[in-house]
């Protein structure tokens, strides 16, 4: 435990290097030039892969360092995150992430959930605060869970998505890296920590890519996430459970690429029909409640 808090101090002082130093690298930034570079890597990505077309890249001025997928295959990317990128490679790694949740069903999914807890809470009468509270409560809970599956699911697609477009997949630890916020405390985080996400790419690389993972990648924060990776690993050997539910998790995360690449190779998959469907049901809903009222159409949702 106290070499894993001496490298995390060590981790966040190599992120405050990082932030000083990207901070005065951008201060010129060509959004058209940026929009071009995410274009070319999004169409090596989606060449290699064999993916559908349709995909869509929106450069945010932004300054979260953030990035999301949408169930119209637009992938938006905020400033913000494309200043903490070096190269190419972590830009790949930004836009295999999202288009990971893509490939995967998570968007359709997610709107699935929010319209069905949206149904559930209007329909629950909360005659209390306290009702009130546990409602919201559990709304909280599932949103949670499903999001911090969603995205190991979609770090570990982009690994694969990059190794085939000869993308060094370690650039995902370099990334998540520099966007942990130092955190560990994930109970009610939409995301998983950094650490956990950090330690879940490199098992996989590892694993499935055990000679692309003996390259390393050529940044300060790879290495500083590296210092904290080789401890953990370190643990782990010295633990016959740990080693066992490691060798567990990899064989099932290697079964499921065969899934994935499956599904890569589709232009939707179920949670888009299921999608799909309950859109137009609660279109043919909002249509026959207008006819009793004038102020009862669906509210779109707001632009991130």
């Amino acid at each position: 435990m106290k070499k894993i808090l001496i490298a995390l101090f060590a981790l966040f002082l190599g992120l405050q290097v990082n932030a000083a130093t990207t901070t005065t690298t951008t201060s010129k930034w060509d959004q058209a030039a940026m929009q071009k570079k995410l274009n070319n890597i999004a169409y090596v990505l989606i060449k290699k892969n064999n993916l559908p077309s349709g995909i869509t890249i929106k450069v945010s001025t932004d300054a979260d360092a953030n990035a999301y997928s949408n169930i119209n295959k637009e992938i938006y990317v905020y400033k913000g995150l494309l200043d903490l990128t070096s190269d190419d490679t972590e830009l790949a790694a930004v836009l295999g992430h999202e288009m990971g949740h893509i490939i995967n069903g998570h968007c359709a999914k997610q709107s699935i959930l929010n319209s069905v807890i949206a149904n559930m809470a209007g329909s629950v009468k909360t005659e209390t605060a306290g009702q009130a509270i546990g409602v919201a409560a559990a709304q909280q809970m599932s949103t949670t869970k499903l999001s911090r599956k969603d995205e190991f699911e979609a770090d570990v697609t982009a690994i694969d998505l990059m190794v085939n477009a000869g993308y060094n997949p370690l650039a995902m630890v370099s990334l998540l890296n520099k966007m942990n916020d130092g955190s560990n405390f994930d109970l009610v985080a939409s995301h998983p920590s950094s650490e956990k996400r950090i330690m879940n790419a490199y098992d996989y690389i590892a694993y499935t890519y055990p000679t692309l993972a003996k390259k390393g990648f050529n940044s300060t924060a790879y290495n500083n996430a590296y210092k904290l990776i080789s401890l953990n690993i370190e643990e782990r050997n010295a633990s016959p459970k740990l080693m066992k539910k490691y060798q567990k998790e990899q064989q099932k995360l290697k079964k499921d690429k065969i899934k994935r690449a499956k599904k890569m190779l589709k232009s939707g998959n179920a949670w888009t029909t299921s999608y799909a469907v309950i859109n137009a049901m609660n279109q043919e809903q909002g249509q026959s409640q207008t006819q009793s009222t004038t102020n009862s159409q669906l509210p779109t949702e707001p632009e991130k």
